[in-house]
């Protein structure tokens, strides 16, 4: 027997209706033997097994399940089968199960359990058998799913800011997060809080652990759970790390884009760009068309490849005319579009108009409204933290999250236009910091290295090879001696480093 979510078109058969925030799991033995309809994620309104099938637990299994996709606690009208099967009364109309349990009382708890636990391999078997005896819950949400080297979180947050101009609500799922890591998790920018994670975490951890699931797929569990619950009308997820095997691989989108491909993470993804091609286009499926702003022809080609092995139609990014800065604004046009961004980062031009793109495919087949006045304006709106993102005025400061080759490549581009620069880097260990600082030095020769707390942060020494660069350890008072420099301070690096640096700049404002 298959247990799996009904489509619309099923429980229209069933109900003659479509009912708002219900879920209906039906019960297959190579034919609809029986169903559970769940209302708004707390109350059972319909269940029913085939009278030929009774007596065998089916009711219960698609009880069982209903429990799982509830939070706290799961109503039911007053019937002796519910009540047989555990179910309390609470003196009214109504029973009840109680899911709730109470190991976890704050958010930090939660992580360091989870942290606690053993490592995961990288593989998504265990995260998918788990969603799979769910019924997979993920395919209750219209997603756009973003992978890539650079760019995926600038992308999303494009595709968020218009989405939301149109009046849509809309949830994104990115990594990592810059100031909490709450904030990887977003409905219309508002970031989920720490009680509903612990709610979560004392619901489901127990069964988190069966399934040996690591801390990221137990976040893309949550996120998945909780845009549900929320009723969002789009769900943007960006991929964590590769493609394939990441753990946000679960969904099935509407459209799979790719920014781009570098040479980055190359232990687990590759070591040329044709494998790290293959590994992020694992975000491919059937019939799911796929977009990318890469050009690379060796990328082209794999990916050519893999979407007609999953009859999936390939769209690439067109030519971007006219990009220039005006007023520290990039003006570009675009298919018959006069964009400008409120940036002066060159590289968004790319980003906002793969953005561009993805929304003008959801346009076009009818999956979205889109004037075009929501457009420009939501494009112009969109502010991500730690890409060019000017942080003091004065002296001007400005951070910039270039953590790889390629995406120091993309910061050079934009940063070339200022004069009298200072710049205090670092970076992770397994990054190619030896291109990333040969290209900070043509750029200026006042080049500060720091250290930064994080496991995989590579040490200052190490970080300057011998390259004329001047060597703080401590980052702190690498910024404080910043704020004396008269001219333009760029704090570029790890997204990690950003994290710690940008607050302890602001609260100097």
């Amino acid at each position: 027997m298959e247990l799996r979510l009904l489509k619309d078109d099923e429980i229209k058969d069933i109900l003659q209706i479509q009912q708002d925030s219900l879920i209906m799991i039906g019960a297959f033995d190579h034919m609809l033997i029986g169903y559970i309809g769940i209302y708004d994620l707390y109350r059972i309104d319909y269940l029913y097994v085939d009278e030929n099938y009774r007596n065998r637990g089916i009711g219960r299994q698609l009880v069982e399940l209903a429990k799982k996709y509830v939070l706290n606690d799961l109503f039911v009208r007053k019937h002796s089968y519910f009540e047989h099967i555990g179910f309390m009364s609470n003196g009214d109309d109504d029973v009840f199960h109680c899911n709730e349990t109470h190991q976890f009382e704050n958010y930090e708890q939660v992580q360091n359990f989870i942290a606690s636990q053993k490592d995961r391999v990288y593989a998504l078997t265990n995260f998918k058998n788990f969603m799979n005896d769910m019924a997979n819950p993920q395919l209750l949400l219209q997603c756009v799913h973003i992978g890539g080297t650079n760019g995926k979180g600038s992308t999303t947050n494009y595709l968020s800011s218009v989405l939301q101009k149109e009046g849509y609500k809309v949830a994104t799922f990115t990594s990592p997060a810059l100031v909490s890591r709450l904030d990887i998790m977003r409905i219309n920018q508002v970031s989920i809080d720490d009680k509903t994670i612990v709610q979560y975490a004392n619901r489901y951890m127990n069964i988190w652990l069966d399934y040996e699931l690591s801390m990221f797929e137990i976040e893309v569990f949550i996120a998945i759970m909780y845009f549900i619950s929320q009723h969002v009308d789009f769900a943007l997820f960006e991929v964590g790390l590769g493609g394939e095997l990441d753990a946000t691989n679960i969904i099935t989108p509407l459209i799979a884009v790719n920014t781009n491909i570098g040479l980055d993470h190359t232990e687990y993804l590759g070591d040329t760009y044709e494998k790290i091609a293959y590994t992020k286009g694992g975000i491919i499926k059937d019939d799911v068309p796929f977009i990318t702003g890469e050009h690379k022809q060796e990328c082209i080609e794999v990916f050519k490849s893999l979407c007609d092995k999953h009859h999936s139609v390939l769209y690439q990014l067109d030519n971007i005319e006219n990009i220039h800065l005006d007023n520290h604004q990039v003006i570009y046009d675009y298919k018959n579009y006069h964009i400008t961004l409120n940036t002066p980062a060159l590289y968004q031009a790319y980003n906002s108009a793969l953005a561009l793109d993805i929304l003008l495919y959801l346009k076009e087949y009818g999956l979205i409204h889109l004037s075009d006045e929501s457009l420009l304006n939501g494009l112009y709106q969109a502010q991500w933290l730690g890409r060019f993102e000017v942080v003091n005025d004065d002296p001007l400061m400005i951070i910039d999250g270039a953590h790889n080759k390629e995406g120091m490549e993309a910061f050079y581009d934009s940063a070339k236009q200022y004069t009298n620069i200072k710049i205090i880097f670092s970076a992770l260990r397994d990054k190619d910091t030896h291109a990333m600082i040969e290209m900070l030095l043509k750029l200026t020769n006042d080049v500060t290295i720091c250290e930064f707390d994080h496991y995989r942060a590579q040490s200052a020494i190490k970080l300057a090879e011998n390259f004329p660069v001047k060597i703080e350890k401590d980052w702190h008072k690498a910024i404080d001696d910043a704020f004396y420099h008269d001219g333009v301070v760029f704090i570029t690096g790890s997204l990690y480093f950003l994290s710690q640096v940008r607050p302890y700049i602001l609260s100097k404002k």
